[in-house]
């Protein structure tokens, strides 16, 4: 992905927490970090492992310039779809269902948006 994507894609997922915050803001803010932690440390990780993926294979292809609609209406498409499957826990868990699908949206948001902006300094 290119930088202009990744920040497209920052933006995005501001636009869900804030969103998702709306109704939950406690659960979305403890979501939110219990998710950016593990991002970040699984971010040095991958940078790690991808160096040395590269050193050994060699560089597959170029960064992509410029915006591409279709690569991040995918990543957007995946991302709404794993925060829909999230909110079968509203369905079965009737008094806390609402709290616990704003941490967990929360929480997916946050690692994703971690490892995004991770990937920036690149």
């Amino acid at each position: 992905m290119s930088r202009p994507e990744r920040l497209l894609l920052l933006a995005f997922f501001a636009v869900v927490l804030v969103l998702v915050g709306l109704g939950e803001p406690t659960s979305t803010a403890v979501g939110a970090v219990a998710g950016a932690v593990p991002g970040v440390l699984a971010s040095s990780r991958l940078r790690r492992l991808s160096g040395r993926m590269d050193a050994t294979l060699g560089i597959v292809e170029p960064v992509p310039r410029g915006v591409r609609p279709r690569a991040l209406a995918v990543r957007a498409g995946l991302h709404l779809g794993v925060l829909g499957a999230l909110l079968l826990s509203t369905l079965f868990i009737p008094f806390v269902g609402d709290e616990l699908y704003a941490a967990a949206a929360a929480a997916v948001t946050g690692f994703a948006g971690a490892l995004t902006a991770a990937r920036l300094r690149r």
